[in-house]
């Protein structure tokens, strides 16, 4: 019925200035909207950048152990950053790597020729942990380390909050079909992937802290 109605307006040949102003207007305030969307969308993407390199170089600092206590206040932290009001549409998982001490090897891990360690891993809820094989299969995004180094791995993802509603929102016609959808819905992931070197004492993990 909707469809027949459409065809029947797109033979009038009559017309309205004031009501084509209206339409027109309408049909520029939504591209306003979604254009305005994808800027934010792009601003709340480097603002989680930033806010995971804070974390990341807050925790390379530490001169003492790291546990569930602090890892709680580190994922305060990096939700008061990106004004994220419910905990639950994000997590954050560290892990601590190193290379290695081989006597009869004395190459760089590389995650490939040499592989990584893994000393601990420990995530806020969300995602598993670590594992030797899930840490090397990330090796391409780690830089190579020497023998006796460690690093940290942070990671951080959030679900990105459209100011704008309309794209988890579609137009459906006969049926109930959805055709399409505009702008950014709300099951966009913002991850980010930090490896910092401990800038004093390796870091240790610590379940009493």
């Amino acid at each position: 019925m909707l469809m027949n109605r459409l065809r029947l307006l797109r033979k009038k040949e009559r017309g309205s200035v004031p009501i084509e102003g209206v339409m027109g207007a309408l049909l520029l305030l939504g591209w306003y909207a979604v254009a305005y969307q994808f800027y934010d969308a792009f601003r709340t993407k480097a603002l989680a950048m930033r806010a995971s390199y804070t974390v990341g170089d807050l925790i390379s600092r530490e001169k003492t152990p790291i546990g569930p206590k602090y890892m709680a206040g580190t994922k305060k932290l990096f939700d008061h950053i990106m004004g994220n009001p419910d905990s639950s549409r994000s997590w954050m998982r560290v892990s601590v790597i190193f290379c290695q001490d081989i006597a009869a090897d004395d190459e760089p891990c590389d995650g490939v020729t040499k592989l990584f360690s893994l000393d601990s891993s420990h995530n806020t809820g969300g995602v598993a942990n670590h594992t030797f094989e899930t840490i090397n299969a990330e090796a391409s995004r780690i830089p190579k380390m020497a023998e006796g180094d460690y690093a940290v791995v942070l990671e951080t993802s959030i679900f990105y909050n459209p100011i704008f509603d309309i794209g988890d929102k579609g137009f459906s016609f006969d049926g109930g079909a959805t055709y399409t959808k505009i702008g950014l819905s709300s099951s966009v992931r913002l991850s980010n992937f930090v490896v910092t070197r401990p800038r004093g004492p390796r870091t240790v993990w610590d379940d009493s802290f």
